[in-house]
């Protein structure tokens, strides 16, 4: 689906989560001798990812796109939304974890899998889902404004992996 230019940015943080995503799930697969390394690897460069750029992402959606779409549309009665707000605060749980962990010199494998899926099914809910909608229910000129917002927040904090 071709997405609005005013969510583009989001969308392009999504395209580098999910890149993220598909590293920590072959890193949790990774043969026996080189999984300890290969999850340490994928830990820390997730959290400089997270650290740069995604912590930032969620704040966008938190305070920026979910206002403007809730001039529009009632977000308690959107169980998309309420998913996606439990997902944000999930993610950043088990970061909190994964930091954790890599200060203690062991990461788990089963909990790398299980961020790594919950990060692709939170960005194709967004994608797939609420995105989508609110395409709609903003209109042209509220989503080139909110675009604006984003772009511009962006450009100071460029996504780099």
């Amino acid at each position: 689906m071709k997405r609005h230019q005013g969510l583009h940015a989001l969308s392009q943080h999504h395209h580098f989560a999910l890149i993220e995503a598909l590293e920590m799930r072959r890193a949790a697969g990774a043969s026996a001798a080189k999984r300890a390394a290969a999850l340490r690897q994928v830990t820390q460069k997730f959290l400089r990812f997270w650290k740069s750029t995604g912590h930032l992402h969620f704040r966008e959606e938190e305070e920026v796109l979910l206002p403007a779409y809730a001039r529009h549309a009632r977000l308690d009665r959107d169980k998309d939304v309420m998913r996606m707000l439990a997902d944000h605060a999930e993610i950043r749980a088990r970061i909190e974890r994964l930091e954790a962990a890599l200060e203690g010199g062991s990461v788990d494998e089963e909990e790398i899998a299980a961020l790594a899926r919950l990060l692709h099914d939170h960005v194709r809910l967004e994608e797939n889902e609420i995105f989508p909608r609110i395409e709609v229910a903003l209109g042209e000129a509220e989503l080139q404004a909110l675009g604006r917002r984003l772009t511009r927040l962006h450009s100071k904090n460029r996504c780099e992996i």
